[in-house]
């Protein structure tokens, strides 16, 4: 019985905070860039925001063309996806007066740029860990920039389409995991 008594005893206490740790992890495919207006996401959701909803502030992260805004602070982690399993506590790109704009192509950024072939890639194991405005944190990995497209030549690859995964989580903690 004093086990038994124990075991509720803890399961009462660490039960709520082991709940409040969850992560949503999604996986988007061709998200659309190609126009001249960003493209506002909202990473609770998984869904894009219309630009008129954006202004209000219901989005995380937007793209126009290689440009990457975030509604909240950011900063390029460099780990290999999975084996990040805390946001950072400090080291945030941040903005008082609107959203951050990342850093895009060579070191500092999120791609790397082939001057031969004229192909953008991601750089492998750069991830973006997001601070929402909620206060929520979030790690990103941009998987493609491409998306093959199929015409009279055959299927050729068409810039300005994200797919990338992302892991969110959805309670006040920097855990990445659940």
């Amino acid at each position: 019985m004093k086990r038994l008594l124990t075991f509720a005893l803890c399961f009462a206490i660490y039960a709520p905070l082991a709940m409040g740790q969850t992560v949503e992890k999604k996986s988007i495919q061709g998200l659309d860039a190609t126009g001249d207006d960003f493209v506002y996401f909202n990473l609770t959701s998984g869904e894009i925001i219309a630009k008129e909803a954006a202004a209000f502030g219901g989005w995380d992260i937007a793209f126009q063309g290689t440009n990457i805004q975030v509604n909240g602070e950011a900063q390029f982690v460099d780990s290999k996806y999975d084996e990040l399993v805390e946001a950072p506590a400090d080291g945030f790109l941040a903005e008082e007066s609107g959203p951050v704009t990342l850093p895009s192509g060579g070191t500092d950024g999120w791609f790397n740029y082939d001057f031969n072939s004229h192909v953008i890639s991601p750089i492998a194991n750069r991830l973006i860990v997001v601070k929402t405005k909620g206060g929520q944190y979030a790690k990103l990995e941009i998987l493609d920039y491409y998306k093959v497209t199929f015409g009279d030549n055959g299927p050729a690859p068409a810039p300005r389409y994200y797919t990338f995964k992302y892991a969110l989580q959805t309670a006040k903690g920097r855990s990445l995991i659940n």
